[in-house]
């Protein structure tokens, strides 16, 4: 059947906006935003367009409105979606409303409230294929056992009798909904909805405002869709607790020396005993490359879609013959691996591979079901690469694809033909299918008994993939792969942060509407209610580091607007680019740095400038070469902050040549050395790129990507907004109706050494300390000042403050958090035992997650206890 659709949306607009829409249709752009349909202005209150439809079937129409101003494009908060089902009406009108994405009801409207909190079963609604009008409005905090009701100025809508009015359903797209024929009725029809109590059978209030009105009378073979928006109530904003913890940290007797999937059941009843709302986890993604402990890092994963044999329970797939060597030291090298103190990340991963690779040896062949069938074919866009990567990996002894001798440029049909003819692919293949379908059941498995207990899971997508990853193997050209991603100096490090990654190509990725991030995180939906967004800022802008540095301080941000010879003459600097670009290496620096051996080091390293400046040889002359030298440690490092010794870091860009300012330009010994008049001009040039011209860049940045993130799924989102924030950060996120993070010791603005939690956005999620920060106990004896100030400014206490942080005084700390205004407050679980009893959890040092500072971290803490026996 053949519909005629039209679309009606009240918004009043100014001029130079326009109004567009964006579906899942070819008309409205298939998802597409650069290829969204610009509507018709019918009036100053009124925008529409028309389009035909042909479904063929049942059919779900996705589509969100969009308002274009200039460059930057506004979305309102939330698809809708309707299910056409052939019936008598081959035109379809659909009246709505538009939605403010910053309003606090789209957060109550995703999975954690629909899934879980405010879970209620959908029903199909009566006369749905042939009534004239439906109308529709979403109630997200309505509580179980209430409705909404409806009540007109009609006789079909009840003629306002409040102790008969009509009931609405809730559809499986989360509206509340009613189907009715108002054939006859004469337009205008004003009505109102309200709140019907089912238990007691009565009317309980109705919403607040002015009467609605309804100006779309019935016709003939037409149906009229009303998306009515929210329902107008006022509620008491909604706010939850949780726990974060990586799955690795879990303890149990039926675990193999790390956490397992299998384990969140049971912190999930520990967290509702303790008030708690949210299990928030790391990464949980396959991040095998070396096979060594280095592949701990839970950020560097070689599939985005694939889960870590990590948190596989070996005895839930199945069990070996008991004599098999295996099987007969399976529960003693469990035994011993749990009572390690920390995980032992290569003893744990060579039994589980081996022991995994022996049950599929026995047991593989009885996998082939109508649900093993199903899955499979659901995800084989990515599971068949994933696979044969694995497979070339491990026969090439590297995860760098660029050395393989074959298969290092991805080809699909390639890879198919090479799975279906190599036997020993094909094995493999099949070996890594059986691996990551029992890897899906149990976190399946875990996730519905996690929501059997009324907490959801978060988890946590990061902002980059390893360099030579699946995803990097499957689509270069998304990646600026001569690149790495990292952060510029802050308080974890002086040197900035690399973390290895690729940078994104934005411009590549948005050309089919960022298709995908939308598969990566429709994925991840299948197993969690809300998600992380690791470095949001990465959105905005990236910190860039040229692929020959080691160190972040070397990068600069992408995109921005970056200096150009012009500008630089123009502010009245003496510009040398051999000056301001090249390393400040002279006679004073090396005796300083090397002593005795500066001219040791002059004579084997460098050549002399005309100017008395040194230059290092070429085989010295990047931080990448002196790290792939056989210098030793000592004198690498002094290079690395001797070549860091720059003002200007040149970039060579279509053909241009442009410069971007080193981040704490004033800090090098290079700015010391300039005369007063170029320090001064500098300086100003340097606040400019830093602080001001780059902030309607990013801003748009922001706002062409982060829609498309946020309309991809129903999970809730949270972004990771620390770090050296721009300006326009805290507004696009609060538009967006993304939750911030807001952490007491990291004031986000002014020089406060503290920030009012009291005062948090409600969008957000309130932390005392992170997986890369100290917990509670290892922060109060970081700096006894800071303590001390805390103690008596925050805390509002006289006196001395403690020595340590007492369990009591980390109480008061969380009650502090629980209090404030955020949507959110979520624990670091080391956090909640000390607040119990921190003198059975050992040093502070031992609790912590992650070291920023440390290039190679080992990812191995583990909670002291399982949780179960508390």
């Amino acid at each position: 059947m053949s519909y005629s659709v039209r679309f009606y949306l009240r918004y009043h607009t100014y001029y130079g906006q326009d109004l567009y829409l964006l579906g899942n249709l070819p008309a409205l752009g298939n998802e597409v935003p650069l290829h969204a349909r610009r509507m018709q202005w019918g009036n100053e209150e009124w925008w529409y367009t028309d389009i035909q439809l042909t479904p063929g079937g049942t059919f779900t129409l996705r589509y969100q409105y969009l308002l274009k101003e200039g460059e930057e494009a506004v979305y309102e908060g939330a698809v809708r979606e309707f299910v056409f089902i052939p019936g008598e009406h081959p035109d379809i009108v659909f009246i709505d409303s538009w939605n403010d994405a910053y309003r606090p009801e789209n957060a109550w409207l995703t999975a954690p409230f629909s899934r879980v909190f405010y879970k209620r079963p959908a029903a199909a609604i009566a006369a749905l294929l042939t009534a004239t009008h439906i109308f529709r409005v979403q109630a997200p905090l309505l509580t179980a056992g209430k409705t909404v009701c409806l009540l007109g100025s009609d006789q079909p809508m009840g003629n306002w009798n409040t102790s008969n009015p009509l009931l609405l359903q809730y559809d499986e797209q989360g509206w509340f909904s009613i189907a009715l024929d108002l054939s006859g009725v004469t337009a205008p029809v004003y009505y109102k909805y309200g709140i019907y109590d089912l238990e007691r059978q009565q009317f309980v209030q109705y919403e607040t405002g002015s009467n609605r009105e309804l100006h779309t009378t019935a016709v003939a073979g037409r149906q009229v869709i009303l998306h009515d928006g929210f329902l107008r109530v006022v509620h008491t904003p909604w706010k939850g607790a949780g726990v974060a913890i990586p799955v690795f940290s879990l303890r149990s007797p039926e675990g193999f020396g790390t956490g397992e999937f299998a384990d969140l059941p049971a912190l999930a009843q520990w967290a509702q005993h303790k008030g708690l709302q949210l299990i928030q986890l790391l990464p949980v993604n396959d991040t095998i490359q070396t096979g060594t402990w280095k592949d701990s890092y839970p950020y560097a994963a070689i599939s985005s879609f694939a889960l870590h044999p990590q948190y596989i329970r070996l005895q839930d797939v199945g069990s070996l013959p008991a004599q098999h060597p295996l099987q007969r030291q399976f529960d003693r090298l469990r035994q011993w691996l749990n009572e390690k103190e920390t995980v032992d990340y290569e003893e744990v991963m060579s039994f589980k591979l081996a022991y995994l690779r022996a049950l599929f040896e026995a047991e593989g062949n009885r996998l082939q079901t109508a649900e093993y069938r199903q899955w499979l074919a659901a995800n084989e866009h990515w599971l068949l690469p994933y696979a044969v990567y694995c497979f070339l990996r491990d026969r090439y002894g590297t995860g760098d694809f660029t050395l393989w001798p074959e298969y290092n440029v991805y080809d699909y049909t390639a890879v198919k033909h090479l799975a279906a003819t190599d036997k020993n692919a094909a094995v493999a293949v099949q070996y890594h299918f059986f691996v990551q379908y029992h890897l899906h059941r149990q976190l399946v498995a875990a996730s519905t008994a996690v929501h059997s207990y009324n907490v959801v899971l978060k988890g946590d997508i990061p902002i980059g993939v390893a360099r030579h990853s699946v995803d990097t193997w499957m689509n270069p050209d998304h990646y600026h792969l001569d690149m790495q991603a990292g952060a510029p100096p802050d308080s974890f490090t002086s040197e900035g942060q690399n973390w290895g990654f690729p940078t994104y190509n934005w411009k590549r990725m948005m050309e089919n509407g960022l298709q995908w991030w939308q598969q990566r995180l429709r994925h991840m939906s299948v197993y969690f209610d809300a998600f992380r967004i690791d470095h949001i800022l990465g959105f905005f802008r990236i910190w860039q580091i040229p692929r020959e540095a080691i160190q972040g301080i070397l990068g600069y941000f992408h995109p921005a607007v970056p200096v150009t010879p012009e500008e630089i003459r123009r502010r009245g600097i003496h510009f040398d680019e051999s000056r301001y670009c090249l390393p400040y290496i002279t006679d004073a620096i090396l005796g300083e740095l090397f002593g005795n051996y500066a001219g040791m080091m002059k004579e084997q390293l460098m050549h002399p400038l005309p100017d008395g400046r040194y230059q290092l040889l070429p085989a010295y002359s990047t931080q990448r070469k002196v790290a792939e030298s056989a210098l030793p440690e000592a004198i690498k490092t002094i290079l690395y902050t001797l070549i860091a010794d720059v003002l200007l870091i040149k970039v060579t860009d279509g053909g241009k040549t442009l410069y971007h300012p080193r981040y704490d330009m004033a800090a090098t010994r290079s700015f010391a050395a300039l005369d007063a008049n170029s320090r001064e001009a500098l300086s100003a040039l340097y606040h400019d790129y830093f602080y001001l011209r780059q902030e309607s860049c990013w801003r748009r940045e922001a706002l062409d990507k982060l829609p498309l993130i946020k309309r991809a799924t129903h999970m809730l989102i949270c972004g990771e907004d620390l770090g050296m924030v721009p300006a326009c950060v805290p507004g696009v996120m609060q538009a967006q109706g993304i939750l911030s993070l807001e952490i007491e010791r990291m004031p986000k603005s002014g020089d406060a050494l503290f920030a009012d939690i009291s005062k948090a956005p409600y969008l957000s999620v309130l932390t005392p300390s992170t997986h890369d920060m100290s917990t509670l106990r290892g922060w109060w004896k970081e700096n006894a000042s800071v303590s001390r100030k805390y103690y008596q400014q925050q805390l509002q206490h006289t006196g001395p403050a403690p020595a340590t942080a007492t369990p009591e005084l980390i109480r008061e700390i969380i009650s502090r958090h629980m209090a404030a205004p955020a949507m959110w407050r979520i624990f670091q679980v080391q956090d909640l035992l000390a607040a119990e009893a921190p003198e059975s959890n050992g040093h502070p040092d031992v609790e912590r997650i992650n070291i920023p500072a440390v290039a190679s971290y080992y990812w191995r803490y583990r909670i002291p206890r399982n949780l179960a026996d508390r």
